[in-house]
Order: structure tokens, then C-alpha cells, then sequence
């Protein structure tokens, strides 16, 4: 008897062409300035057209309103993944320590310069900030940190 009342209840209480995200949870930094949120879309498991509802629905994160990047079916639980790309202080990174390694090669005409990418998020993919923080190319050396570098032209070298 419960499980009808609770069923009735859904059904004549709750409008069908309404959907709202709840359970919105912020999840790591994947890029510079950007950190992955989900959430949840309440809606109907049986509407057949729940992912396209999904990603048709924005999340409002920061006071603005996002649209899913990628929308996921987790037995019947409908999943939005958002990538917010502004007021996320802890995913943004930058350089420090300029260091001149002096020219690659006599008479390369390039000047080698390094820097160490600073607040990079633990478990962070170096790569990806390294490419969204933009050097030449990055090295990860173990202890130390990621260092940026960068091949400029010098015609003194």
C-alpha cells in the first residue's frame, strides 16, 4: 500500500515537463581554470528521451547557467558532467622562478628559458596544464615539480 501511495504521489504531484538538476558536486581541476562538476537530472527513468532532455537542461554554477558537456545513463540515474571554465581559483596556475639556461647551441639563434608551473592540483594531468598554460614544453621532474620551457629567438646566440 505504501509503494502505491508513494507512486501516486510521484506521478499526480510531480509535473512531467519540468526537470531539475540536484546533487550538483564539484570533482577535480582538468584543465587551467576549469574544474569538472555533475549532477543529477531529475526526470523520469522511463522518459525515452531523458538524455536529450539532459543535454538540453543548463546547471546553474556561479550564478550563470552551463550546458552539460557529456550526459551519462547510470541505471536510470541520468548524469551531466559540466566543465566550468570560471571562478575556480584552485585551477589556476601559473609560472614562476624565470630562469635563462642560456643559448641551446652556439649559433642555434635560440635562447633556452625555463619556469616551474605553480598551483597545479595534485594528481593533475601536468600535461594538459602545461598545454593550457602555454610553454613549448614541459618536463615533470620528480621532487622539483613541472617546469615550463620555451626557445626564443636571440640572434646573439
Amino acid at each position: 500500500m505504501l509503494v502505491v501511495g508513494v507512486f501516486a504521489f510521484v506521478f499526480l504531484f510531480m509535473p512531467l515537463n519540468e526537470t531539475a538538476w540536484s546533487n550538483i558536486e564539484s570533482h577535480s581541476c582538468t584543465t587551467y581554470a576549469t574544474k569538472e562538476y555533475v549532477a543529477e537530472l531529475n526526470t523520469s527513468r522511463w522518459n525515452p528521451h531523458r538524455m536529450r532532455i539532459c543535454m538540453a537542461t543548463p546547471a546553474f554554477v556561479h550564478g550563470w547557467p552551463h550546458w552539460p558537456s557529456r550526459c551519462e545513463d547510470r541505471s536510470g540515474t541520468v548524469i551531466g558532467h559540466f566543465a566550468i571554465n570560471h571562478d575556480e581559483p584552485d585551477c589556476v596556475t601559473y609560472w614562476s622562478g624565470y630562469k635563462d639556461m642560456g643559448c641551446t647551441a652556439s649559433g642555434s639563434k635560440k635562447r633556452h628559458i625555463e619556469q616551474r608551473l605553480e598551483n597545479l592540483p595534485f594528481l593533475a594531468d601536468y600535461e594538459e596544464f602545461c598545454a593550457t598554460s602555454p610553454a613549448h614544453s614541459c618536463v615533470n621532474i620528480p621532487i622539483w615539480g613541472v617546469y615550463g620551457q620555451w626557445f626564443i629567438d636571440d640572434h646573439n646566440c
